[in-house]
């Protein structure tokens, strides 16, 4: 399966300069017949910048976000007043919808979503929870998630926190999916944030399909990874063999991964807002 990717909206600007970029993230992806949008960043910039290069709003009424933070969904309901509601399906895991919060600068802040799953059912979009932890959603598009956590140096981050049931405990991500697909290539596995840990992921992916990860792209917070933690991820990724590696958003800036570029050289390939890579 032919398999393209444009960055609508990423942290850093690219080449296009016409293009404007933020503290989110969001790609347009086509897969064989399938159209989908994966995240919709921080505000509506997406949307400008997706008309600027030319992609089809009618191709973003499928929409995967892949976990409740703001930064991944904030432009969803700019989307709702171009495409509307009607005739829209939005994919995401239970526990999407719950209040998520963060500590930042030394004060607890509202990180999570700005809209409710009744308000996006009163404007007539279809809300699909995904259950299981490997489903199907397009044919050879597949949303994965239930990481577990068994890679020793990657640990739960304590400064982030999820409201349930009336009460606060750090956040576990149990919301936070990727999209897995098969190209003709091998897989391509698309990220988020990467809460629960980039090699827990890629742990889980290779569990569960038994094939060969031909490409990774998206964030994976090694923003906030120390540099032990840095040589063990890109002594993993060595081990693994795997072509294709574009971390973005919050991967930290190539100053951050300085070690990790040089290691993995051409192997790694940055991405920018108004990045399109394929596979075919």
């Amino acid at each position: 399966m032919k398999v393209s990717i444009t960055t609508l909206i990423e942290d850093s600007p690219g080449e296009n300069t016409r293009l404007q970029s933020e503290h989110g993230l969001s790609f347009y992806v086509e897969a064989g017949e399938a159209k989908l949008l994966f995240d919709t960043g921080s505000s509506d910039l997406f949307l400008k910048n997706a008309k600027k290069l030319g992609v089809d709003e009618e191709g973003m009424r499928a929409v995967f976000i892949s976990h409740g933070h703001y930064d991944h969904s904030g432009g969803y309901e700019a989307l709702l007043n171009v495409t509307g509601g009607k005739g829209t399906d939005l994919f995401v895991r239970p526990g999407f919808f719950d209040k998520k919060y963060g500590i930042r600068d030394g004060e607890l802040r509202f990180n999570g979503n700005a809209f409710s799953k009744r308000k996006l059912r009163g404007a007539g979009v279809t809300v699909h929870q995904i259950k299981n932890d490997v489903a199907e959603v397009f044919p050879g598009v597949y949303s994965v998630t239930d990481f577990q956590r068994n890679c020793p140096f990657e640990k739960a981050n304590p400064n982030y926190f999820v409201k349930r049931n009336g009460k606060r405990e750090i956040d576990d991500y149990s919301d936070e999916q990727v999209l897995v697909i098969r190209s003709v290539k091998g897989l391509v596995v698309m990220l988020g944030c990467s809460h629960p840990g980039v090699v827990n992921i890629l742990e889980k992916v290779k569990a569960a399909f038994q094939e060969p990860i031909h490409a990774v792209i998206g964030g994976t917070h090694l923003v906030e990874a120390n540099e032990q933690r840095i040589e063990n991820t890109t002594a993993w990724l060595l081990k693994e063999n795997i072509p294709n590696i574009m971390f973005c958003h919050c991967s930290g800036g190539p100053d951050h991964l300085k070690s990790l570029i040089s290691q993995l050289g051409g192997t790694f390939q940055p991405i920018h807002t108004g990045s399109v890579v394929s596979f075919q």
